[in-house]
């Protein structure tokens, strides 16, 4: 529950930290000046993505109630922010590791859209159920020995 937790409060401010990161990365393991104009264009890209799939996470009821995310998150996001922070370092793979980490963004993005979109319907067939069963007609039943057995008084109001 505590890593749950820990990614639930850790995937916003990640949408800043880990595109900077690429940037301090550069200036430390840089590999030229077409990667740096490179990233000008991918850093962005990549603060919308993961505020996106944050926002589309968070959207979840179930997330925010228990202020955790889900197990499927947490691997997605793990692997998501581990091959941006391996990137960050520049070395002979690092073109493959960009790869990997685009395939994983996008793979987070689709899922945690299905998770949302399954718990949204979920909800809404929930209240759609409980609509349909306070709106099906009850029986009345009288008390014996009353009088108003098969008689119903009605009191019509009328406003000015």
């Amino acid at each position: 529950m505590i890593l749950r937790r820990a990614f639930y409060w850790w995937q916003f401010p990640a949408a800043i930290v880990l595109p900077l990161w690429l940037l301090v990365g550069w200036g430390f393991f840089g590999s030229g000046g077409w990667t740096f104009l490179g990233l000008l264009v991918a850093a962005p890209i990549l603060f919308l993505a993961m505020l996106a799939i944050g926002g589309i996470v968070y959207a979840r009821k179930s997330v925010r109630s228990s202020k955790s995310v889900s197990w499927t998150d947490v691997g997605l996001l793990a692997a998501w922010h581990a091959s941006i922070i391996a990137f960050g370092f520049y070395g002979p793979a690092a073109g493959g590791v960009a790869v990997v980490g685009i395939l994983i963004g996008l793979a987070a993005f689709w899922l945690t859209l299905r998770e949302f979109l399954a718990e949204t319907s979920r909800r809404l067939k929930s209240t759609i159920d409980a609509y349909q069963q306070a709106a099906q007609p009850r029986e009345v039943r009288y008390p014996s020995g009353g009088g108003a057995e098969g008689h119903v008084i009605v009191v019509e109001e009328q406003r000015d």
